[in-house]
Parts: C-alpha cells; sequence; structure tokens
C-alpha cells in the first residue's frame, strides 16, 4: 500500500496539516501540537512495518493504527501520548491542546526565536494573552493558529 492509502477512508479534520516526510516509518499529521502517525488499515502491513524498524519478532507486538506524540518531541522514541486504533478518540484527544504542546506549536511559527521552553508555565500564558491582544512588540502571520490559541487561553483562565 502507498501511505496516501494508509488514511484514504479517514476523515482528516481540515485543521491537521499533512507533515509526512519520505524517510519516516509512517505518515504523520499535525494539530495543536501533537503529531499523529497512521499506521496500516491492514494488519499484516501494520506488523510487517513493526518488524520493519527492528523488532526479531512479534512477540511484545502491540496492535494500533494510531500514534500521537507531541510535535516538539519528534526525535524522541517510546512518548506516545495515545495508542488507538479508535480514529474519533485520537480526534477528540488532539482537539485538547495542553501547555506543553501549544510551546511546541509556538517554536514552529513564531519567528522570533524566544526560549519558550526555559519560561515558568505562568510566564508563558501571559505572554500568549498579551501576544493575543497585540499588546507586545510581536507580530502573527496568517498561518499561526490564533483560534487554538484563544480557545486554549479562555479555558486556562
Amino acid at each position: 500500500m502507498k501511505w496516501s492509502d494508509y488514511y484514504k477512508h479517514l476523515d482528516i479534520p481540515k485543521d491537521w496539516e499533512n507533515i509526512s516526510y519520505s524517510n519516516d516509518e509512517l505518515p504523520s499529521f499535525s494539530c495543536n501540537g501533537y503529531t499523529i502517525w497512521i499506521n496500516s488499515p491492514l494488519l499484516k502491513e501494520r506488523q510487517e512495518n513493526y518488524l520493519r524498524i527492528g523488532f526479531k519478532d512479534l512477540s511484545d507486538y502491540e496492535d494500533y493504527i494510531f500514534a500521537v506524540t507531541y510535535t516538539r518531541d519528534y526525535a524522541e522514541v517510546g512518548n506516545d501520548l495515545l495508542i488507538s486504533s479508535n480514529f474519533d478518540e485520537v480526534v477528540s484527544f488532539v482537539n485538547k491542546p495542553t501547555l506543553y504542546g501549544l510551546i511546541g506549536v509556538l517554536e514552529e511559527y513564531f519567528n522570533y526565536q524566544l526560549p519558550f521552553r526555559d519560561w515558568q508555565d505562568k510566564q508563558v500564558i501571559k505572554f500568549i494573552k498579551d501576544l493575543l491582544k497585540g499588546k507586545t512588540e510581536y507580530y502573527l502571520d496568517n498561518n499561526f493558529p490564533r483560534e487554538t490559541f484563544i480557545s486554549f487561553i479562555e479555558e486556562v483562565a
């Protein structure tokens, strides 16, 4: 199967960005600071993919189609936040952003290279509030996911 066949039967939400790279093991999408990895809908192919990444046999194989990680933790192996075969569960999970994940979004979309990771949570939240209200010297372009941050701030306020 081609990678696009892995998810062609899914109703991928419009706010998910396809971030697949040809050298990745699986196709992936990004949303709200999360990366959603999508494996084959076919069990046999999922098992082959498992063996292809270096496992010798299927004795420890755990079957799932979707794995969710934080986008900012891309290079770290074994940091799955959710593994599931239920697409609706995955959509629901990634629609609840966390501050940790949104810091990754800031690092990706915010062009001013501020050290958000080094800041305390209260500092980041204050900065986001000020940024959204135009109370900083920084400019946000049209690609910045403003609505995600507005919703998050409204929930933590």
